[in-house]
């Protein structure tokens, strides 16, 4: 009797899922999935926002914001006051990776030629790297600039502080090195610290407080 009520339990089985395999065709409307157009949805976000008066806010922080970090740049990370005057030098030259030709396919230089941007360039300004907010440092700038041979007059480059003001203040184009990129490049980690062309290298000279 248990072997007859298994046997019917699995004939139903097979049934219910072979009913369940069937294909019954299509029933009803089959509308296609439409997706709202990301476009339309941002415009009609920024009417709302503009409905709301939500916008024009935005706008003035954005506007806000912008000028801050013009105004006042990121600092240059890892750059300290110098403690230790420190000299050293930056030679520019690099070598070619690859053959380089110019438009007639011509070769200008071959892989493996070593160049020195300071045989053709020449550095014609120091340049002065310093904190915009170290009162020293900036009293140093204003030193720099008085002086009027042409060989030590500066271009001043901020690691950090407000440019625009300085500027303004110094009577001079201010400068910032942003991102780092050339303190990086160069290697200086104190400031202030004055770039000079020496033969075909550079001459970095990290100043100590007590020489400013």
């Amino acid at each position: 009797m248990v072997i007859k009520k298994t046997i019917f339990f699995l004939l139903c089985l097979g049934q219910s899922m072979s009913l369940h395999a069937k294909d019954f065709g299509v029933r009803g409307k089959i509308a296609p999935i439409e997706e709202d157009d990301p476009l339309v949805l941002i415009q009609s976000k920024l009417k709302t926002m503009e409905q709301r008066g939500e916008l024009e806010r935005h706008n003035r922080e954005l506007q806000k914001k912008t000028r801050a970090a013009i105004e006042r740049p990121k600092p240059v990370e890892g750059i300290f006051k110098t403690k230790e005057t420190r000299i050293f030098y930056y030679d520019p030259t690099y070598v070619v990776q690859e053959d380089l030709k110019d438009h007639q396919g011509r070769m200008i230089h071959s892989k493996g030629t070593r160049l020195n941007p300071l045989e053709t360039v020449t550095l014609s300004q120091g340049l002065l790297f310093f904190d915009g907010d170290d009162a020293d440092q900036v009293a140093f700038a204003k030193e720099k600039l008085k002086e009027k041979l042409a060989e030590s007059s500066v271009k001043l480059i901020l690691v950090k502080g407000a440019p625009l003001s300085l500027s303004e203040e110094l009577k001079a184009p201010v400068y910032f090195d942003q991102s780092g990129l050339l303190t990086k490049k160069l290697g200086i980690h104190h400031v202030p610290a004055l770039v000079t062309q020496h033969a075909l290298r550079l001459r970095i000279e990290e100043i100590k407080k007590e020489n400013l």
